[in-house]
């Protein structure tokens, strides 16, 4: 069972000044991960990792070991390029609907990447726009 200190956590809030709204939902969350049992060091690192993306609607995404993905930069894209979405590029709802998701480059208007996805999974985004900010590219 991870070890919690309840009261150097409450100390921790109070110190940030913490909304007690935003202390109480900490709180929490750590009795929660106070009943978890049979964790090592690297299961808790892994559990946190996974848990932050995921509540935060970050994909995750298991890359293949041959494929290099790197951020794109506007202006060094072209029609066709292969892409795909940060895995953090949106929160919440969105993120849970975009990050991750892969396609091809369709269009480049006015600064935005209008791409297709090609990736198998529903729904198709067709014709939507990006900022370079937000994508990879797949790099052969």
């Amino acid at each position: 069972m991870p070890k919690v200190n309840t009261d150097w956590a409450k100390e921790q809030l109070t110190e940030n000044k913490t909304k007690k709204v935003v202390g109480d939902s900490v709180l929490k969350l750590l009795d929660a991960w106070s009943q978890i049992k049979d964790t090592t060091d690297q299961n808790t690192k892994e559990i946190v990792d996974i848990f932050s993306k995921l509540s935060l609607g970050h994909a995750l995404v298991k890359d293949n070991k041959e494929d290099t993905w790197v951020p794109v930069q506007a202006g060094f894209v072209k029609v066709a390029d292969q892409i795909r979405i940060r895995f953090d590029a949106f929160d919440g709802e969105k993120g849970e609907a975009l990050n991750g998701r892969q396609g091809k480059i369709v269009g480049l208007r006015s600064g935005d990447i209008i791409i297709k996805s090609n990736d198998g999974k529903s729904p198709v985004l067709d014709g939507i726009h990006f900022k370079a900010e937000n994508l990879e590219k797949l790099v052969y």
